[in-house]
């Protein structure tokens, strides 16, 4: 379950803050050579592991469009690379456009590493300017993975669904790394695979630094672990 923790705090994001439309140049992700660090704790306060976002490549698109192509490496406690993904965020048409292969189990990326992947299905978005109280839109990914000669992978398919997005309040979060001005949004995810786990998350998001603190609790209401920015690394 920790693995999956790690995985979340990407994914979620809240809400209203007055931001330039189409600047993406202002924004952490689309500076190409910065890295983040997310380190997650359990209940007890204890280090179950961080990750690593490591934000590589610029592209500029037709429109005024940006997409950055980033590195996802997550650390076990003990400080040891348990595994590497790679993601994409757009920067598009007054969103911010975030790819759920983030939020696939550690066990699942380092399982299929070396097969095709073919996934259909919606991004999570984040507009730029919204306003507490916003309902934000639903994201649903489905994978589905077939061995390198296209054969495929039996009962390898799987089902990521982020519900009941919320915008929640404005707040101010101090971590390790800093205290930033956040915005907070309530969410719901969903991973089907052969079986069904649910968990709800609290996360407060700035828009020039990311993801500063994410809470994740199960489906009924107990806390599970928390997950904070603890370190920003500029080129």
């Amino acid at each position: 379950m920790k693995k999956i923790i790690l995985l979340i705090c990407i994914a979620v994001f809240a809400f209203g803050f007055k931001f330039p439309i189409n600047d993406c140049n202002a924004i952490l992700y689309f500076k190409e050579g910065t890295s983040t660090v997310m380190t997650s704790y359990n209940a007890d306060g204890k280090t179950i592991g961080s990750n690593k976002m490591i934000y590589s490549k610029v592209t500029k698109l037709p429109g005024g469009e940006m997409q950055v192509e980033a590195i996802q490496e997550n650390y076990n406690k003990k400080g040891k690379l348990d595994a590497k993904s790679n993601f994409t965020i757009k920067c598009k048409k007054g969103n911010l456009l975030f790819d759920m292969r983030t939020m696939m189990p550690e066990q699942q990326q380092e399982a299929y590493k070396d097969m095709q992947i073919e996934i259909e299905g919606l991004d999570k978005e984040l507009p730029y300017s919204i306003k507490a109280g916003d309902v934000l839109k639903d994201a649903d990914v489905k994978f589905r993975f077939k061995t390198k000669e296209g054969a495929e992978v039996p009962f390898g398919n799987m089902e990521i669904k982020v519900m009941n997005r919320k915008v929640e309040a404005k707040e101010t979060i101090t971590t390790a790394a800093g205290t930033f001005e956040c915005f907070k949004i309530s969410e719901l995810t969903e991973i089907k695979t052969l079986f069904s786990m649910k968990f709800k998350s609290v996360t407060w998001f700035n828009f020039e630094n990311g993801t500063i603190r994410t809470e994740t609790y199960k489906e009924n209401g107990k806390f599970i672990s928390k997950t904070d920015l603890t370190e920003i690394i500029k080129k």
